[in-house]
């Protein structure tokens, strides 16, 4: 199972919201600002399984799940957008969105592929699905958790080389990030 971001429209903390809140007044560090903003956005998603602004992934999948039922890789999911199979040969076959039902069964966000979908699928599926908070949407306890993450990395910059950011979780984020957490069995 792959999951791709097919891009990004604008980040769910501004730049002058993340140098306000780290009172920074400088400008010639904008740029790493955004790097950060963009790593702890990352780290935020990775850990909680959340897309903390709405936009368009694609989900490969290799075998197709015989029963059909495909968990979403990214939450609150809103929409399924296309639906392609892959046949023995690799050729692909085009389904309707419709052809992936948007399900939340006990909390969980997923697909239920049709049963045409997987017959054709002997060399996988792609599904490619809308995920995310609206703009503005977004809860404010994950936006201050990302404030504190930028903030304290921002502060660790001359001791973490930027690709290895962030570096510092402040316990206010963990404390923060902890009601959004998936928990398995």
């Amino acid at each position: 199972m792959t999951t791709i971001d097919l891009g990004l429209a604008a980040e769910p903390l501004t730049l002058a919201d993340a140098k306000a809140w780290a009172r920074i007044e400088r400008d010639d560090e904008d740029a790493l600002i955004a790097d950060l903003i963009r790593a702890g956005r990352e780290a935020i998603e990775g850990e909680t399984g959340l897309s903390l602004v709405a936009r368009s992934f694609r989900l490969s999948l290799d075998p197709a799940p015989c029963d059909g039922w495909v968990e979403a890789t990214r939450r609150p999911l809103v929409s399924v957008d296309a639906v392609t199979a892959y046949d023995a040969s690799g050729n692909p076959a085009v389904f309707t969105p419709q052809d992936a039902i948007v399900e939340r069964p006990v909390g969980l966000d997923g697909f239920r592929l049709a049963g045409s979908v997987v017959a054709a699928a002997a060399n996988g599926v792609e599904i490619e699905f809308s995920a995310g908070f609206a703009a503005g949407a977004c809860p404010a306890g994950l936006l201050l958790a990302l404030k504190a993450i930028v903030a304290a990395s921002y502060e660790a910059r001359a001791l973490v080389e930027p690709g290895l950011q962030p570096a510092l979780r402040p316990a206010i984020a963990e404390r923060l990030l902890a009601p959004y957490r998936r928990v398995r069995i």
